[in-house]
């Protein structure tokens, strides 16, 4: 029930939006056919570019970001920077006062993303488009675990 109110949310703020356009420094570079997807998640502050005005559409996304990403569409658009989540870090390469901490705390009690093992998260590798895929059905509340969608499945 709440995935369909989410769900709606979205496609009512994808209309309301398709005819609006939010400037990056570097949207030149944005391939034509995902100009609406980054209009669409700069509207709903998912996607908000970096401190120097661009977006680095040819960058990948690091696990960290990808946290960030998923907290706040968790969050319905609010970027409170997880602080509810931050001043612990249960990864020894996630420092507990680094930006992404408590983004990455989230997830993890959330059971969104999970660690690399041996006490390892990865903050700065690029994340897969398999990981993302994981995450967001993780956040759909599907169950992965019955699905064998385990470890490198």
């Amino acid at each position: 029930n709440t995935m369909k109110k989410v769900l709606a949310l979205t496609l009512a703020l994808a209309m309301a939006f398709s005819l609006a356009a939010f400037a990056y420094t570097d949207d030149k570079s944005i391939d034509e056919d995902c100009v609406e997807a980054v209009n669409l998640l700069t509207a709903l502050n998912i996607l908000n570019g970096y401190s120097d005005g661009s977006i680095r559409p040819e960058a990948t996304i690091s696990r960290a970001e990808a946290a960030k990403m998923i907290y706040v569409l968790c969050n319905r658009g609010v970027d409170d920077k997880a602080v509810v989540y931050q001043g612990v870090s249960n990864f020894k390469d996630v420092p507990a006062n680094i930006w992404y901490a408590g983004y990455v705390n989230y997830a993890v009690n959330n059971k969104i993303i999970s660690g690399r093992g041996n006490g390892i998260f990865d903050p700065s590798a690029p994340v897969t488009g398999v990981e993302l895929a994981k995450m967001l059905l993780n956040v759909a509340e599907y169950r992965t675990d019955i699905q064998g969608y385990t470890g490198s499945n």
